[in-house]
């Protein structure tokens, strides 16, 4: 098996195994008062071990276990995107891993086991959802019901002024997932960290979209391996992104400070 296939194979395995807890957990609280639950943890500790094995030496930054890493490679892990949706039985939810080395997404895999897509990705090799190679929207203007997605916070901190319709899907890798397969003409991210967008960074790149800092609009060229905060951010094809960009207003004072 290739590297890539080594991946799919882990993630898919991990997709599964979350099923089986989807809608029967009671969740806790973190200090940010965003779920978890004992599917994270289980599904994350199932990543790590399994990462471990077929490419040794590769340390693991994950969301629910603490630590950094050390070294310029590493995994990033998500073991569940959309946590608030996994505990009330709603299916959109994913399992994400990425591969960044020197701050650059090398290889990533997103399985929404809920309804059976798995997305992957390898630089230079382009984006496949379930074995079909994918392609962002090509076309031109933005239509009245086209669709844009927002993260969950990103809906308190921005006033969107498009003709597009907004879909806030409680899962940020759904932000580049749904833009790289054609059916959101861009995202909307805020209050992610790299374990959020690793993975669907390279998925959306390699189908064509572009990312960048939503308010100066400068390409995001590398993810940082550390459980910092990102800047928000926007990711869309290119033909989109200017037009996007003017739309989208921050009006919170602290996410917007943080942009700059």
């Amino acid at each position: 098996m290739t590297e890539i296939e080594i991946l799919e194979a882990i993630v898919r395995k991990a997709g599964e195994m979350a099923l089986s807890y989807y809608g029967r957990v009671t969740p806790s609280e973190k200090p940010d008062k965003s779920f978890v639950t004992e599917a994270d943890k289980v599904i994350e500790e199932f990543l790590r071990a399994e990462l471990a094995k077929h490419f040794p030496g590769v340390e693991v930054l994950g969301e629910e276990i603490e630590g950094s890493v050390k070294k310029e490679i590493a995994w990033v892990v998500d073991p569940i995107d959309g946590t608030a949706n996994f505990v009330a039985g709603v299916p959109i939810w994913a399992v994400s891993v990425g591969l960044v080395e020197n701050g650059l997404p090398k290889m990533g895999a997103v399985c929404y086991p809920a309804f059976g897509e798995i997305y992957i990705a390898q630089e230079g090799k382009g984006a496949w959802l379930n074995g079909k190679q994918i392609f962002a929207r090509r076309d031109s203007p933005i239509r009245h019901d086209d669709l844009l997605g927002l993260s969950t916070l990103s809906i308190k901190k921005m006033t969107i002024n498009l003709p597009c319709k907004i879909r806030s899907l409680g899962t940020a890798v759904a932000c580049f997932t749904f833009v790289a397969k054609g059916s959101f003409v861009g995202g909307v991210l805020t209050d992610n960290r790299v374990w959020d967008i690793a993975a669907g960074w390279l998925i959306a790149k390699e189908a064509g979209a572009e990312i960048v800092y939503l308010l100066t609009g400068e390409p995001i060229s590398k993810l940082s391996l550390n459980r910092e905060q990102i800047p928000p951010q926007l990711v869309a094809p290119i033909q989109f992104l200017d037009f996007l960009k003017k739309g989208i207003k921050i009006i919170d004072a602290e996410a917007k400070r943080k942009t700059l």
